[in-house]
């Protein structure tokens, strides 16, 4: 069956990419520029190599002069494009409805906006950011969720063979959320002796709060909560007292607080005493939903108790003496495990496997009432009510008007729905102002947790693994099953080819595996089916917390989208880029630079360039920025937000148009290069058949897979149907070659994979891992078995262990594409576009560091692209080695170098290896500029009348790059503004500009850099009129040679801060907003009218207004301006002696 989603998901992929215009953009289409063309586009890059953003209208508020100002300033400053969010979180709530015909007017003014600019544009699928839902899903239309209800009967049947009149038994209505329920079958089974004690003999319950409920969270039912302490409390509990000593197998609890652990204790002196037993396995089952459901070698107590961490609100919390399949809501896709994550399912004790071959389905003798009439055999019998309804997951965070459920997502008519809803009237409307604009629609975050059921299911399963799932059902409610001889495809009568144990874990895989592909065929790959047929390119997160193959999704989409945040280990990009690599799509994109609300508004792009280096070193390469909030009201300053969630990526940002214009442009040239041609890695890892899966890292592995040994991971759709084999390696259409594969989650397989892997295997690449230990899935046939048998043996006899990767390379005459001497810590990024080969790699540390490189490239001409000036440098310092060129290479803290080897340029003289360590440049002496400065501050607003006599009250000042008012201020000396006694300054925020002369006298032979110092943040430097360009990065330098005239110098420097330190003044006064208050996660508070009606701030004593609070009046002040020192450094260029030419034979 894994050939058939393999075959299905090819066919996607080919045809439906192939049938489209050419407004499509072609997956799999790989840009070869010659290398003329490639120095081109990276000095001059292309529109779309420019950055993009989200772009993120905040609970209603939008306006079209708001609207043009921000599309303006994104042009400006080179921003490619916008993808438009309509997200309500905190933010009070403006006048424009989601869905409603004046918002679709606004999107339609932002198409045509975009056009008229040359911005890229396109819309989120729904309101908020996850994922896809809306007012208009109906429950039925919903994801849905397998629920049940147990009953235990005491069968009489077949007594004397007198005839009898059978009394029916009503059986409990399951969860029925969203006010939606539908019955999907009854079953019966004779009772686990477990079972029958656990309903004779029940504990009494009571709570640390003797006003709760106990009866609500006893009742097997998930559709109502009560909260156990008060929200301040800790360590509230629940108390189960048994008559006689239990003994306890099973515990689960389900409440909706994200924090919350769960402790099971038991006491030995009836309740004065407690002992901690086990903290319970925890899982996320929704956006809003976790829950414990945990096994284990029995516990015997008269006394237990569920202590919980803190305050929380439950719906259900149970003790069993049953024994559970372990991780019971991940294994039936409720709760996001990954496959390789499970662990062992359980030994259960004698007794507690059911006889699928005893299970009696009973469906017809159930009444719409719910009234089952059955004449039951002698004995216990447990009857499980199996039913649908609601996940009752919502969009989310997304306006009252647009919030909803989420849709289905294992049903295409569903999400066609949903799609008509919403993103049809987006086209319809913006197509006729703007035919050109709208290119993308775009999945974001899937935050929506677990579905397992859609109409119809269970017909699906059987088409698909061909046997019946319905007398399987109690393995939904934890229990174990054996195996079926009836449902064992070409079996002898009574034939056990699956081990007891086996036979839960078969089912509950393909029971997995049809959910995980029906959402990848029917949500993801549909979606971009839909839009294609629309003209429109698709972007997905192709991950979270829900039953997904990652690799899978990210092959459906045109642009696969990872994430990264700032300053965190990058977790969220693996995916996107593997899914990328393997299945040919030049573009991977990445949500960039998301941060927590301690960056605020200090963030700029000095602190986030490391953070974006890193992204490029593993694979990404266009930056979706996180986030642009939309200036609905373009009269107050800094504006809007995106609540208190980052990086605040703004044209109100004192730096936008400075060093944000100069960040875009690097940005642009570097992500340009790193689209071109294709990925260069020797590895693959392999994920595996298991289900749900994602991908796997350098740590996962013991040894750990070297920093520089590149990888992709790969699924087994693309090792079936995509890659080819060829001297010894796997190959890809695009060029990958990857002579290594890696094994993981690969003890069950199916027999499609094996029998590729063992292709593989015998092809010369060399396999890393363990024999397989058994046939994915159930319902196989003797022959199966055999087979399987006979192809681990065969794959068993070329595997290798993960002991020595660098052994691994060197069995096919390779060495480590990339390697630092004593730094095996460095990532980079190898992409070969023809004969050119291009690096990236970055300097994690804040210390400089010298690097010796040794590259797997020979004869080929290198070279250091600088993406930040657009300088193309030969480099010298290099040497041709026996298996490539070794290059010395000096960094600056957190710099990165793009290394380029080109074939078609004349080969430069190197410099002789014992001159590496020597520099080019010696210092001849220092001019230090310690002329008194005058500074010129500008600043938008109205500044309040204070002690300080700088300003004139109530004056309209101005900042950046508007003229207007200016004030002169004298500096003796460097000093940091918050050191000032002028209020004015110390709590300025913006740009001011520095002016100095001085006399100097040039020689002819030396070259004069001008070293600002220290510098916070932006420094634009202007000596004698010539402008020398934007300074954010340390160390603050550059080359002034050319600019310095004998005598008299004139310097002038714009130096911008950050807007912490006036937003921190701003709190010494009262607030004059209109009564602006913020308002949880989904708001219904209004917006001020002022605001709405895009009016000024009302006057008072502040010049600022910004919707979300990070500062306090005592905060301390950010270092701001010019602090040097400055100075002019005369060096001298120093001919270093070339490497001796080779001798001649």
């Amino acid at each position: 069956m894994q050939r058939c989603f393999s075959v299905l998901l090819l066919a996607f992929l080919t045809g439906v990419f192939a049938c489209e215009g050419e407004s499509v953009r072609m997956v799999g289409k790989v840009s070869v520029p010659g290398p003329a063309e490639l120095e081109t586009g990276f000095l001059n890059p292309p529109d779309e190599a420019k950055p993009r953003t989200w772009f993120h209208a905040m609970s209603a508020n939008m306006s079209k002069e708001g609207l043009t100002k921000d599309l303006e300033s994104m042009a400006e400053v080179g921003i490619g494009g916008l993808l438009l969010f309509n997200v309500s979180q905190g933010i009070p709530v403006g006048d424009v409805v989601y869905n409603s015909d004046r918002h679709h007017q606004m999107i339609a003014h932002a198409a045509a906006e975009s056009e008229r600019l040359g911005l890229s544009f396109g819309v989120h699928n729904c309101d908020g950011w996850s994922s896809s839902g809306g007012p208009w899903v109906k429950p039925e239309e919903s994801m849905k969720m397998l629920v049940w209800s147990e009953k235990l009967v005491q069968g009489e049947g077949g007594k004397g063979g007198e005839e009898k009149e059978v009394k029916g038994v009503k059986l409990g209505l399951p969860t029925k959320r969203e006010n939606y329920y539908e019955d999907i079958a009854v079953v019966a089974y004779p009772s686990l002796g477990s079972e029958f004690e656990d309903e004779q003999r029940k504990p009494v319950v009571s709570a640390s709060d003797p006003t709760f409920d106990v009866e609500l969270v006893a009742d097997g039912r998930l559709d109502a909560e009560a909260r156990l302490g008060e929200k301040k409390a800790s360590a509230p509990w629940l108390e189960f007292r048994y008559e006689h000593p239990a003994r306890i197998r099973s515990a689960s609890a389900v409440f909706t607080d994200r924090h919350v652990t769960v402790m099971l204790q038991t006491s030995s002196d009836e309740g004065r005493t407690w002992k901690d037993e086990r903290e319970l396995l925890k899982v996320r089952t929704g956006k809003g939903e976790w829950a414990v459901n945990d096994h284990f070698d029995f516990i015997e107590s008269r006394y237990f108790r569920l202590q919980f961490s803190e305050s929380v609100e439950l719906r259900e919390a149970t003790l069993s003496r049953t024994y559970l399949v372990e991780n019971p809501l991940g294994r039936i896709a409720m709760a996001r495990t990954e496959n390789s994550d499970f662990g062992d399912i359980g030994t259960p004790p004698p007794g507690m496997i059911i006889d699928p071959d005893k299970v009696l389905d009973l469906s017809e003798y159930m009444n719409e009432d719910g009234v089952l009439t059955y004449d039951f055999p002698p004995g216990n019998w447990t009857v499980l009510r199996f039913g649908q309804t609601s996940t009752g997951a919502f969009n989310n965070p997304a306006s009252w008007e647009g919030r909803g459920l989420e849709v289905d997502k294992m049903s295409r008519q569903a999400f066609k729905t949903h799609y008509d809803a919403f993103i049809r009237k987006v086209v319809d409307n913006s197509s006729p102002v703007a035919p050109n604009a709208l290119q993308y629609v775009e999945i974001d975050s899937y935050e929506a947790g677990g579905q397992n059921w859609t109409t119809g299911f269970d017909s699906i399963f059987r088409a698909r693994k061909g046997y019946d799932l319905i007398r399987f059902l109690p393995l939904v409610a934890g229990r174990f099953m054996g195996t079926s001889a009836s449902s064992v495809k070409g079996a002898a009568a009574g034939a056990k080819l699956v081990g007891e144990q086996g036979a839960s874990e078969a089912v509950l895989h393909d029971f997995r595996e049809v959910i995980t592909d029906l959402i990848t065929e029917n949500y993801f790959a549909y979606f971009t089916e839909l839009c294609h047929a629309d003209g429109l390119k698709t972007y997905v997160e192709p991950y979270g917390f829900g039953p997904l193959n990652d690799l899978d999704i990210g092959g459906t989409c045109d642009l696969p989208m990872g994430e990264f945040w700032m300053n965190r280990e990058m977790t969220m990009v693996e995916s996107a880029v593997s899914a990328a690599h393997i299945y040919g799509k030049p573009v991977v994109s990445a949500e960039s630079f998301t941060s927590t609300p301690q960056i605020n508004w200090r963030g700029n792009p000095a602190m986030a360039k490391l953070s974006g280096d890193r992204a490029w070193a593993r694979g990404i390469n266009e930056f979706m920025f996180h986030r642009f909030a939309h200036q609905a009201n373009p009269n107050v300053t800094p504006g809007m937000t995106m609540n208190r969630w980052g990086f605040h990526f703004d044209r109100t940002q004192t730096w936008w148009y400075n060093a944000g214009k100069d960040w875009f442009r690097y940005i642009a040239r570097g992500s340009y290069l790193l689209r071109q041609g294709h990925p260069v890695a020797d590895l693959m890892i392999f994920v595996g058949d298991g289900k749900p899966n994602s991908r796997f890292k350098w740590d996962d592995f013991d040894p750990a897979i070297p920093k520089w040994l590149n990888y992709d991971n790969v699924n087994a759709d693309v090792l079936i149907n995509r890659a080819g084999l060829a001297d010894g390696a796997i190959t890809l259409p695009e060029g990958g070659h990857y002579p290594l594969l890696a094994l993981k989650n690969c003890d069950h397989l199916s027999l499609p994979t094996l029998r590729r892997l063992v292709e593989i295997a015998e092809s010369g690449v060399t396999v890393i891992g363990d024999r397989p230990k058994a046939l994915m899935g159930y319902g196989h046939t003797k022959k199966d078995y055999a087979a399987f048998t006979e192809l681990a043996e065969r794959l068993a006899a070329h595997l290798h262990p993960a002991s020595d990767w660098e052994a691994h390379l060197a069995n096919h005459d390779l060495t480590p594409d990339l390697r630092a001497a004593g730094n095996d810590s460095l990532i980079y990024e190898h992409r070969r576009v023809g004969a050119t080969d291009i690096y990236f790699l970055v300097n994690e540390s804040s210390s400089p560091d010298t690097l010796l490189l040794d590259l797997r490239v020979r004869g080929k001409r290198p070279e250091r692209w600088n993406p930040l000036t657009g300088a193309i440098t030969p480099i010298r310092r290099y040497a041709a080695t026996a298996t490539g060129t070794r290059i010395h290479l000096a960094l600056e803290g957190e710099e990165s170098a793009f290394l380029v080897f080109r074939d078609d340029l004349p080969m430069m003289a190197p410099l002789a290896i014992e001159q590496w360590d020597k520099s080019e440049l010696r210092v001849l002496g220092y001019r230090p500029i310690d002329e008194p400065w005058k500074v010129i501050f500008r600043k938008f607003g109205r500044y309040p009348n204070t002690n300080s006599t700088a300003f004139p009250r109530q004056q309209t000042l101005t900042y950046g790059h508007q003229a207007g008012f200016s004030h002169a201020v004298d500096f003796p000396e460097l000093t940091d503004w918050k050191e000032r006694p002028e209020e004015a300054i110390k709590y300025y925020s913006g740009t001011a500009n520095y002016r100095t002369e001085f006399d100097f006298h040039p020689t002819s032979n030396a070259t004069y850099h001008l070293d600002l110092g220290e510098v916070d943040i932006v420094a634009e430097v202007k000596l004698n009129g010539r402008n020398l360009g934007v300074q954010w990065m340390k160390p603050f330098r550059l080359d002034v040679t050319d600019a310095l005239r004998e005598g008299n110098n004139v310097l002038k420097i714009a130096v911008t801060n950050l807007w912490s330190n006036r937003l921190i003044g701003e709190e010494r006064y009262p607030k004059q907003d209109g009564g602006y208050q913020m308002d949880g996660y989904h708001p219904r508070k209004k917006m001020p009218a002022w605001y709405v009606n895009n009016e000024p701030l009302p006057l008072g004593p502040r010049t600022t207004f910004t919707t979300a609070d990070f500062y306090d009046a005592d905060d301390e002040l950010l270092p701001s301006g010019l602090k040097g020192p400055v100075r002019i450094i005369a060096l001298q260029e120093l001919p270093l002696a070339p490497a001796a030419a080779p001798k001649k034979d």
